[in-house]
């Protein structure tokens, strides 16, 4: 009773604006869920400061292999790389680009603090994880469309066979830029939207934002210059709805390496 008083009188007078404060900039914890080692990787690996980690490969991989690689390796939705390379030497470029995995390390670094290594060590499984459901995705697609007769449809505008690097580096830009820009962003931002602005129901607000995130995704590799085609159009939607539902329930990292995995497989 004695050490309950003194505990209870110790953080009496403490204000709980303070208290408040203290743990909104505490590092986060490893979670330990009845899973154990998985439940804590599942849940560990939907944190953002862990999910900038584990896409700093990606980043760059692109970010300097675009100043290597040819034009066609440069992904339809990236609209920072290009003026960036004409105002700059390819010094300067690669310079930003690398400042940039820098800056992204710094803030995860500064999220995590203890956790850091940790949460690094993570980026391997999570690779792991990624590559075989890009696979698997892939393997899935290019059966379906053979059976279909519809396997030029899948290939589009990359069915000429391109080097292993430009693959790599293609597939690294649309898994992170496509996975930014029509799940993390639009995505995200039209469900927040439909529920604070219009009060719909969180299911449905998120089920019109997987719609339509995924409907503007298969759109946008039309505008961008392929010939519009309703099968692939189709095919798209269905893998950005795939793709979507990998970014609601295990973050954006595997969303964007899965991305990565899935076109360098239909690629090949």
């Amino acid at each position: 009773m004695a050490r309950a008083r003194l505990a209870t009188s110790a953080t009496a007078g403490t204000p709980r604006s303070r208290v408040r404060g203290a743990a909104a900039t505490a590092p986060p914890r490893d979670r330990a869920p009845a899973l154990g080692w998985l439940g804590r990787y599942l849940a560990n690996t939907r944190d953002p400061a862990t999910s900038a980690l584990a896409v700093l490969p990606l980043v760059l991989l692109y970010g300097v292999g675009i100043a290597f690689a040819s034009e066609h390796a440069r992904s339809g939705v990236d609209i920072v790389s290009p003026p960036l390379r004409a105002s700059l030497s390819r010094h300067g470029y690669l310079a930003v680009q690398l400042g940039l995995a820098a800056v992204i390390a710094g803030w995860a670094a500064w999220r995590l603090r203890g956790a850091f290594t940790g949460r690094l060590a993570l980026t391997a499984p999570i690779v792991a994880e990624s590559s075989l459901y890009g696979v698997t995705l892939g393997g899935v697609i290019l059966f379906v469309l053979d059976k279909a007769h519809l396997l030029a449809v899948a290939a589009g505008a990359s069915a000429t066979s391109s080097p292993l690097f430009d693959r790599a580096v293609a597939a690294s830009g649309s898994g992170l830029y496509e996975e930014l820009l029509f799940r993390l962003l639009l995505l995200t931002l039209v469900g927040v939207a439909l529920q604070r602005a219009f009060n719909v129901p969180r299911w449905l607000g998120v089920s019109a934002a997987i719609a339509l995130s995924s409907l503007v995704f298969a759109a946008a590799h039309h505008i961008a210059g392929e010939p519009l085609d309703l099968y692939a159009f189709a095919y798209r939607t269905v893998a950005g709805t795939i793709f979507a539902g990998l970014f609601l329930a295990r973050g954006f990292a595997v969303a964007a390496w899965t991305h990565a995995a899935y076109d360098f497989y239909v690629m090949g």
